[in-house]
């Protein structure tokens, strides 16, 4: 029997337990997250309640033998977890930690991007060491000369560390307070259509792609508010974006590939004896003048991710083995259906919640749409924590079919919990939108 240990304890290894479970050999699981996530504690073998290298390190002692670890959020990655597991002899999927770097470290990933020829999907930027007490004619002369722009803390900020001209600030002076370390990213603000590819990759240049996703990041309708880890997100029949044709899928298919054999060769410079295995996670958007990189990521998204591996029709077992054996061959295949999830989270969210709530599912709801996140199960009974609670995905021929049953269902989900009601709504026509009479509020 296979063993398996995921790293993280999130709604995104939710799912990619789920999809391992689904193939025909029996596996046992064991976890270290951070919090006890119910579904995770319900499958596990050995679950550990506490990300840091020492109980990863204990916990190696104790259960033996693991057949290969897969890390699902990006804070590991940057700690080095792969690298420590890789030199005992326990393969990864998730990059170590000199390629992870593609996503700790914003300014590393734009001069990478730079110094393999692709800085023509790059906005214009700059790299501003204090914008407090700057007094560089450089960056006055670039706030002067773009229309408006985009300030990005360098580091992990768990998707809110982007702070975009026009909504979360109008001056500078407005956004100093906020920063709080340095250097800082500033680049131009992009107009567009925003889509996410995602890659698996195995480290020797074997790179299949999902398909397409749409993402959510604005915590409010109409895409208003503050930056979150994500509300929601969504993909159309047939695997596309009714945006995005054929020549620009490939196009980002193309970029996603010459950054995962670019970072592998530089690591061979750097003295690593493998390359970038795992997941890397393309952020594009479709502007007037083509496709720009927004960002990388190295794991899967929250929850693009969750959406991507519900449509995947492979075992996803045997395709995480042909990863970790540095020998990806298989095709992925997919379902051609539409899909569209949504984000439940704490009303104060995304600041933190001191308070936990429960939450009441309808017995009548199809669970198996229904992604835990960052919540708890005391006396058998759910509860919030701080974080995005869950995530409420339904798969169906089209997007408005998609888009009518989540917000039907959903209303069998309730607590002191969130939500936006406009996840795909300007994608419906009019004719769609008056047909479909849905009662729902932004919160309970």
């Amino acid at each position: 029997m296979k063993h398996i240990l995921i790293i993280g304890s999130g709604a995104r290894e939710c799912m990619i337990i789920k999809t391992l479970k689904k193939g025909p050999e029996k596996i046992k699981i064991s976890c270290i997250g951070s919090h006890r996530n119910p579904y995770i504690d319900k499958h596990s073998f050995l679950y550990i309640s506490d990300i840091n290298s020492k109980t990863i390190k204990i916990l190696l002692l104790i259960i033996g033998k693991i057949d290969f670890v897969f890390i699902g959020p990006e804070t590991p990655l940057k700690e080095g977890v792969s690298n420590y597991l890789e030199s005992k002899g326990i393969p990864c999927i998730g990059p170590m930690q000199y390629y992870a770097q593609i996503e700790t470290s914003k300014i590393f990933a734009r001069n990478f991007i730079d110094s393999i020829n692709l800085s023509q999907y790059s906005p214009n930027y700059i790299v501003v060491n204090d914008i407090v007490t700057n007094t560089n004619n450089k960056l006055n002369e670039f706030v002067i000369s773009n229309k408006e722009i985009v300030i990005k803390n360098d580091g992990l900020c768990g998707g809110k560390g982007v702070f975009v001209q026009g909504i979360d600030f109008n001056t500078l002076d407005e956004v100093k307070s906020v920063l709080s370390h340095y250097p800082i990213l500033i680049e131009e603000k992009l107009e567009g259509e925003e889509f996410t590819l995602m890659s698996i990759t195995d480290g020797h240049g074997g790179i299949r792609h999902f398909p397409p996703i749409q993402d959510y990041k604005r915590l409010n309708d109409d895409d208003l508010g503050p930056n979150t880890g994500s509300m929601g997100c969504l993909i159309f029949k047939n695997n596309s974006l009714p945006f995005l044709n054929d020549t620009e899928l490939l196009e980002a298919q193309t970029i996603n590939s010459k950054v995962i054999n670019e970072l592998n060769n530089s690591g061979k410079k750097q003295g690593y004896f493998i390359g970038y295995r795992g997941i890397l996670y393309g952020s594009y958007i479709k502007t007037a003048n083509g496709l720009k990189i927004i960002e990388f990521n190295s794991r899967f998204g929250d929850p693009e991710g969750i959406i991507a591996l519900n449509l995947l029709e492979n075992n996803f077992l045997d395709i995480c083995e042909e990863i970790v054996c540095g020998n990806l061959t298989s095709q992925l295949t997919f379902s051609q259906k539409a899909s569209l999830g949504i984000y439940m989270v704490p009303k104060t969210y995304p600041q933190p919640s001191l308070e936990k709530y429960d939450i009441y599912i309808d017995p009548k709801l199809n669970t198996k749409n229904i992604i835990f996140g960052d919540v708890e199960k005391k006396d058998a009974h759910l509860y919030t924590r701080s974080s995005r609670s869950l995530f409420y995905f339904v798969t169906d021929n089209d997007l408005l079919q998609c888009y009518s049953k989540v917000y039907q269902d959903i209303q069998g989900i309730t607590g002191n919990l969130r939500f936006r009601t406009d996840i795909g709504r300007k994608y419906l026509t009019q004719y769609d939108k008056g047909g479909v009479q849905l009662n729902v509020e932004q919160s309970y």
